[in-house]
């Protein structure tokens, strides 16, 4: 074995770092998307830290990070179970999105409740009653909806 040859791993792990250094550069979310792909692009693992701590962002870069991490299949698994134990909603809610993705069921569920949560608080906020709410779950059905 040459004594110059670098394992493919010392490569990534640079890679990774000159990555992590060039999203502090980043001014728009233009240039965070484009280095978050750069990210998963190089497929290392390492990555996924980096990654988990955009989810607190939201518009492009939540969107582009938890695209990635999904990408990144189970091995995210691990750092999403500290994103949702975190104090910051939209981490909670984005690392949530990605073992959902993932097929996590109570990852599932918390979204589908969250959800419920945050319309029922707009409803509230715009003056609609609780029968209006009522009546909109109510119509809520699993089946395909089917013109007759």
């Amino acid at each position: 074995m040459n004594s110059n040859h670098n394992p493919p791993t010392v490569t990534f792990i640079s890679l990774v770092a000159a990555l992590e250094d060039r999203l502090q550069d980043c001014i728009g979310s233009e240039d965070y998307v484009v280095v978050i792909r750069a990210l998963v692009a190089t497929g290392d693992p390492a990555a996924i830290r980096e990654l988990a701590s955009l989810l607190d962002s939201t518009g492009p870069i939540a969107e582009e990070s938890i695209a990635g991490l999904i990408a990144f299949g189970e091995a995210a698994i691990p750092a999403m179970r500290e994103c949702v134990d975190s104090l910051d909603y939209e981490m909670v809610r984005h690392g949530h999105r990605v073992l959902a993705a993932l097929g996590d069921e109570a990852s599932k569920q918390w979204l589908r409740d969250d959800d419920a949560e945050r319309i029922a608080a707009y409803l509230e906020r715009k003056g609609f009653s609780d029968i209006v709410w009522q009546a909109l779950i109510a119509n809520e059905t699993d089946e395909p909806n089917e013109v007759a």
